[in-house]
């Protein structure tokens, strides 16, 4: 069984997220930004949901500092906010999630489908999202999440 931890100072999204990756099969731990490193290391979690914006904290910058201590660990960012995604291009990031998440399209995102994260090449460019059809800019480096929906890009 995968071992979630979620980081994020809001706890009532905490629960909310926590539920359904229960009723997805995950076993889930909650924490915080000031103890997510830690617990990483002491409660061997193999999947990370950080949240990006918390008090002194940003997410990513969480998972940058777990990814660099346990690079084999997915490292999952989330946010109800609308973030520019080539910003986080060659980091820790595996996974995108734009909050709020129904528990199907979690369940895609974490992979309960059969399909990897991070599933893709880096050798290849889609002019396009596959599941919502939004335009990948000419301009942009490699791309691994669509700025519209926040899926992973299927370069299949």
């Amino acid at each position: 069984m995968n071992r979630v931890l979620l980081v994020n100072d809001c706890k009532f999204e905490n629960f909310i997220m926590r539920d359904m990756l229960i009723n997805l099969g995950y076993e889930v731990i909650i924490s915080n930004e000031y103890n997510a490193v830690s617990d990483v290391r002491e409660l061997n979690c193999n999947l990370i949901i950080a949240n990006y914006i918390m008090k002194e904290k940003t997410g990513d910058k969480i998972l940058e500092q777990i990814k660099d201590l346990y690079p084999e660990t997915k490292c999952i960012l989330s946010s109800s906010n609308d973030i520019k995604l080539e910003d986080f291009n060659n980091s820790a990031i595996d996974g995108f999630i734009h909050t709020p998440v129904t528990k199907d399209k979690l369940q895609k995102i974490m992979g309960g489908n059969g399909q990897s994260l991070n599933k893709h090449s880096r050798k290849l460019k889609p002019s396009f999202c596959t599941y919502c059809g939004g335009k990948v800019d000419d301009g942009e480096k490699l791309v691994k999440f669509c700025k519209y929906c926040g899926e992973n890009i299927n370069f299949s």
